[in-house]
């Protein structure tokens, strides 16, 4: 099958767009025909060698896609089933979903059940999972009305999935980037309003509102913004701090950063730990949400399989604000 295999790291020349041997169907697990994957930024970092031990070139990355089975040996899938993969490991441990088909453990293969076109279902698994981890299972903005929340950066794919949760449950969002040329499409995303900004922005915040913010998901995670997080809340609001590493976070930084990463109010995300058991339920109404037109697919660009490269030497630039789909 072809595929685009990382032997060493490096930019996006590091793909090398190849035949690889297809998977070997077994049991615990589904062997997947990919019609699409969204692009993560988690990727990129892997194949400039981030992910460090976590990862052994060479590789198949890729962390999320969907499609159809084509063999499941324990039967718990039938052939042609429509499902999404994402995370356990996917790309990084075994080899992921930058490829004609994926072997993927049957933890985080989630049948779903959609009249969606692939171009659309590709960009919602992982981003609005994470999203959904952020804003429901974390910060609880379902639980408050007309909940506020700031998303940092607000650009990227998650920060408009976010959007359209909060703009769903009646709340506002503000979104922060540091392209003004991003504005718009932030706006057209459901952005209440736009922060042009690299720096702090407690002050401009609490300018808008004036009581402060219910949530805060900041996917920068420095001390900087972190401080400015805790600056811009309500006596009762809480912070987020999302990523599929999220947890390290309070184990990289120095020892003044750990000590302000204890504070009460600040809660982890990381889609590490998603599973078909406790998260399949949640995709699926995700997907109905998306079907019904009350959250947006966010799609910012859709390339070809063979237009892969170009599609990271564009995010490298930063050039996108949405997600990025790729099909096959």
């Amino acid at each position: 099958m072809k595929a685009y295999l990382v032997r060493k790291a490096g930019g996006p020349e590091a793909l090398e767009f190849t035949n690889i041997e297809d998977p070997i169907p077994e049991k615990g697990k589904a062997l997947i025909k990919i019609r699409g994957f969204g692009l993560n930024r988690a990727e990129a970092v892997t194949r400039m060698g981030g992910s460090f031990d976590a990862v052994k070139f060479p590789k198949v990355i890729g962390i999320e896609c969907i499609g159809e089975v084509v063999e499941c040996p324990d039967g718990t899938l039938q052939p042609g089933q429509k499902v999404a993969a994402a995370m356990g490991e996917m790309g990084r441990k075994y080899n992921g979903s930058y490829a004609e088909m994926t072997l993927v453990p049957l933890s985080n293969v989630f049948p779903i059940e959609t009249e969606l076109n692939w171009t659309i279902l590709a960009a919602i698994p992982e981003t609005y999972l994470t999203a959904w981890g952020c804003v429901i299972e974390t910060l609880k903005m379902d639980k408050i009305e007309q909940p506020k929340v700031v998303v940092r950066p607000g650009a990227s794919a998650l920060g408009l999935a976010i959007s359209s949760i909060i703009n769903h449950l009646g709340g506002e969002i503000i979104g922060v980037t540091r392209s003004p040329d991003k504005v718009e499409k932030l706006k057209k995303g459901g952005m209440h309003h736009v922060i042009v900004s690299a720096g702090t922005i407690d002050e401009e915040v609490r300018h808008i509102w004036p009581d402060g913010v219910d949530g805060v998901v900041d996917t920068i995670v420095s001390e900087v913004s972190v401080k400015d997080d805790l600056a811009m809340l309500k006596p009762s609001g809480k912070i987020c701090l999302a990523g599929s590493l999220a947890e390290s976070y309070q184990t990289d930084q120095h020892a003044d950063f750990q000590e302000v990463l204890k504070d009460e109010k600040i809660s982890f995300y990381g889609s590490d730990h998603l599973h078909v058991d406790k998260d399949g339920g949640t995709l699926q109404h995700i997907i109905d949400q998306v079907e019904q037109g009350h959250y947006k697919p966010n799609i910012d660009a859709v390339y070809s399989f063979e237009e892969l490269i170009e599609a990271h030497e564009k995010m490298d630039k930063n050039t996108f604000a949405g997600k990025v789909v790729i099909l096959l």
